[in-house]
């Protein structure tokens, strides 16, 4: 056999057998919601290095713990590379000694550990606050720098000059192989699991082929005195500013979109209240005195004297889900006392979060329907301990987001923080918002309206156990729209619920399981004192009664 051949062979052995491996653990702690991960084990950079951050950004319980899983990922993953491009470099050309090529790229490794930080910190934000907005400012820089990275660990002056056509559509290619192998290995019979996401690993060592052949053949590095991948990262770092920008572009937008709820009774004979809570950063400027029956707003500052919501402002929506929940049941009880009817509940995002925990921990004879419009599925797959604690999963996470958020709330009028009162309350009850979310209460009629655009977020199998209908559109604007109003009106007043769940949705949460986080077992981390529950983030769990 060709000395050219027998190298491919070795090349696609050693890039399918991190892969399989990695599926093979996960099916064998029965983690199946992490299957989309398997093939990133052997993929061209960055993809590689992206699947080793977000591991041990989620996997660690000590400053020690993270130290030494991250210089281990960065030798592992540099060693690992140099065999590779040691095995895909091209006849045609001498290739370097090993040990030069070891250099290279553990060198390599560790630059691109620091230049994807920020960006796998943002996975574990989706993660935890299941939001495709997120998502997208995770993956679209990791995408735009993938192609700047492709030279890294093979030439010098990598970071020089733009990549050429060819090494942008193997990065390109790449990534949506990982993807298809993605939906693939989470797709198969539980038998195939392992051989499918060896293939998936075979498919990259084609790609390392290719990559390093057509970055060691290229003639001319455009710009070749340019320092192209620096003045990008720079760049993309920069965006992280208007992040806050726009959520408070986005803060004003859902103030403004409460108004299509007071179209309701246009949809349908809603013959009782109904309390509409807007999601995080919404706003209510109106009189209090506006607001009658049938929609009444819930506050996040509570109720006047006369029992009537009063008006609230983007920064009140950051309080804690159990404070919420607590105003919530004060004026339902006021409301039902004063129309002797019973309530409905509409919640929007965190409003939906809000109703779920009302309804799990408080008394709710008044309440008849429930209508969860964009909730957070899957909230609180990872974490991170408090300020003060000096030891727990996620600590070293914990910090470099609170770096961040402190460099973007520069420019925001409502800041965000890694430890506000909501996403405090997130981490803390992430057995609750895992496990029970989508689960029937006794005695109350209850709907999800999804947007498909979430899917992105949600491990495959939402474990819904209430009916779900599934709309097109962005998180928290589904009922800003007729057909959302008449979902709205139809279950309000009675009609029987239809599940439309369509296909595409567990279509994309399967090609996306490539770029989430992976989940923290909830019996893994003492401080959810849920040794004993089942973990919907992890595997199909139905609900317990």
């Amino acid at each position: 056999m060709r000395p050219e051949r027998v190298r491919l062979l070795w090349l696609l052995v050693l890039t399918a057998v991190p892969a399989a491996a990695v599926a093979a653990v996960l099916y064998a702690v029965n983690v199946t919601s992490a299957f989309g991960l398997a093939p990133q084990a052997s993929a061209i950079s960055p993809y590689g290095a992206f699947f080793d951050l977000r591991w041990v950004l989620v996997y660690h319980n000590s400053w020690a713990m993270f130290a030494g899983l991250l210089l281990g990922a960065i030798v592992l993953r540099g060693l690992f590379s140099a065999v590779l491009v040691a095995l895909a470099w091209p006849a045609e050309r001498p290739c370097p000694s090993f040990r030069r090529l070891a250099g290279r790229n553990l060198t390599f490794a560790a630059v691109v550990v620091v230049i994807l930080s920020p960006w796998t910190a943002l996975a574990v934000v989706a993660s935890d606050v299941s939001l495709a907005y997120f998502q997208f400012l995770e993956l679209v820089p990791v995408i735009v720098l993938a192609p700047l990275l492709q030279r890294g660990g093979i030439v010098p002056d990598w970071w020089r000059g733009l990549p050429s056509a060819a090494t942008v559509g193997w990065s390109l290619l790449n990534f949506v192989t990982l993807a298809a192998g993605a939906a693939l290995v989470w797709s198969v019979p539980d038998r195939l699991t392992v051989p499918a996401a060896a293939v998936t690993g075979m498919v990259n060592g084609l790609l390392w082929q290719r990559k390093v052949r057509a970055t060691v053949l290229q003639q001319r590095v455009r710009w070749s005195r340019v320092p192209a991948t620096p003045l990008v990262v720079a760049l993309l770092v920069s965006s992280l500013l208007l992040v806050e920008y726009v959520e408070d572009l986005g803060a004003r937008g859902a103030g403004q979109s409460l108004q299509p709820i007071d179209a309701l009774p246009q949809f349908g004979d809603v013959d009782h209240p109904v309390i509409f809570l807007g999601g995080y950063n919404s706003a209510h400027h109106g009189d209090p005195s506006e607001s009658q029956p049938p929609v009444v707003r819930f506050s996040y500052r509570g109720t006047d004297n006369h029992g009537k919501p009063v008006f609230y402002s983007p920064v009140d929506t950051h309080q804690s889900l159990s404070t919420s929940a607590q105003l919530l049941a004060t004026q339902v009880e006021q409301l039902h006392s004063r129309s002797g009817k019973p309530v409905s509940l509409v919640g929007q995002s965190e409003g939906a979060l809000i109703v779920r925990y009302y309804l799990d921990r408080y008394p709710h004879p008044a309440v008849d329907a429930v209508v969860l419009e964009s909730p957070i599925l899957q909230a609180g797959r990872a974490y991170y301990p408090p300020p003060h604690a000096r030891s727990g999963w996620g600590i070293a996470t914990g910090w470099q987001l609170r770096g961040m958020f402190k460099l973007m709330e520069a420019t925001s009028e409502a800041p965000d923080t890694p430890d506000s009162p909501f996403i405090r309350s997130l981490l803390d009850d992430a057995p609750f918002y895992r496990n029970r979310l989508l689960c029937p209460v006794p005695g109350v009629r209850m709907i999800a309206l999804l947007p498909t655009v979430d899917a992105i977020t949600i491990p495959a199998e939402i474990n819904a156990q209430i009916p779900v209908i599934q709309m097109a559109g962005f998180h928290g604007h589904l009922i800003d729209r007729p057909a959302g109003l008449r979902h709205l009106a139809d279950h309000l007043t009675g009609k029987p619920p239809s599940n439309l769940l369509r296909w595409e949705y567990s279509a994309l949460q399967r090609v996306a399981g490539a770029w989430q986080a992976p989940a923290l077992p909830l019996a893994l981390n003492p401080a959810w004192h849920a040794a004993d529950q089942p973990d919907a983030a992890l595997r199909r769990e139905p609900c317990r009664t």
